[in-house]
């Protein structure tokens, strides 16, 4: 819309069309791909990782769901340096995994040792 369509009001974009239930149904309540970076220098096991997703997700996550490990040396103080951390995992794994346009959501668990992780759960977008 433009500025003279505001002050006059032209036309007005047509509605968005609503999304279909049976394929927001269909949508899995689990990530396609999830990465745990552990503060610290370490790489965590591929048991330190299954600790952190059960935490994680009590209800369980499907073991076709890719666990990616790493480590983060440098520990983020700020929101906005997370998010970067996080949208750097995203574009690797993303491609990586041939996820098309994925969406995500980050949060910190803590892990079985007391050790922050940063968790990037990335869904097909």
């Amino acid at each position: 819309m433009g500025l003279f369509s505001k002050i006059f009001g032209g036309k007005s974009d047509p509605a968005p069309p609503a999304a279909d239930p049976a394929v927001v149904a269909d949508a899995p309540d689990h990530p396609d791909v999830a990465v745990i970076l552990r503060r610290g220098m370490n790489v965590p096991s591929a048991e330190y990782l299954e600790q952190v997703v059960a935490r994680a997700f009590p209800e369980g996550l499907p073991a076709s769901v890719p666990r990616v490990g790493l480590s983060q040396p440098t520990w983020f103080k700020t929101e906005e340096v997370a998010d970067a951390i996080a949208a750097s995992a995203v574009e690797t794994f993303g491609k990586k995994y041939n996820l098309e346009e994925p969406s995500s959501r980050r949060r910190v668990i803590e892990g079985p040792d007391g050790c922050p992780n940063l968790l990037v759960e990335l869904r097909r977008g």
